[in-house]
């Protein structure tokens, strides 16, 4: 199977439109992104932790993407603290190259060593460079995409019928501003219980969305 593939094949009754499988060596991660029956999505993510899946109707994605890279500030702090702590030790041990000091210091200097290789590892697992659609009124970042995967022309076709499917699928809702923000409330409610999102991102989303007077 391609990485972007158009087929007509159907599962039960989920007609699937297209799809784009995207594999990050570096993250350890595969996902595989399903636009079925012209108006949802399918999310399938597997990784280091584990399978999870999740599924979206497009009406309520906002269809203008953000690309960005998410810093993942904790552990790039975690390992400038850990590479810091490594130096002191080091010079230490330089500077009093004894057998008491080598016994003393050197178990304290290889545990952070590792402390700080450990950091780095996960601050690169969690800053990648994404390409997100977010919720229509929450701006909640619902859909990531890992940007130019698998490759640059097939991302780019993948997004562009994603853009599309969304406006077609905003079109044709029928429900006023003050049904769809209850609506979107209560599904990022639901991806917030099933770990799609996290407590923050839902309680930002809510947020705005009660700031619009709802």
């Amino acid at each position: 199977m391609s990485a972007t593939e158009t087929t007509s094949s159907s599962t039960g009754n989920r007609r699937i439109n297209t799809v784009l499988s995207q594999h990050s060596r570096s993250m350890g991660q595969l996902r595989r992104i399903e636009i079925y029956n012209d108006k949802f999505v399918k999310v399938a993510d597997q990784d280091l932790f584990g399978r999870q899946s999740y599924h979206l109707n497009l009406g309520m994605l906002e269809p203008w993407p953000v690309r960005h890279r998410r810093i993942a500030w904790r552990w790039l702090l975690g390992t400038a603290y850990f590479a810091l702590a490594t130096l002191v030790f080091g010079f230490y041990l330089w500077q009093s190259q004894t057998t008491q000091t080598l016994n003393h210091v050197l178990p304290f200097l290889i545990t952070f060593i590792l402390l700080a290789c450990s950091c780095l590892i996960l601050f690169i697992y969690y800053s990648p460079n994404v390409t997100e659609f977010r919720s229509r009124y929450g701006s909640c970042p619902l859909l990531r995409l890992l940007h130019n995967k698998p490759d640059p022309e097939s991302f780019r076709h993948f997004v562009a019928e994603l853009k599309t499917r969304i406006l077609a699928a905003s079109q044709a809702i029928t429900f006023d501003k003050k049904e769809m923000l209850a609506i979107e409330l209560k599904e990022l409610r639901r991806l917030s219980d099933e770990g799609i999102i996290t407590q923050d991102e839902y309680r930002r989303a809510r947020q705005r969305i009660m700031n619009m007077h709802f």
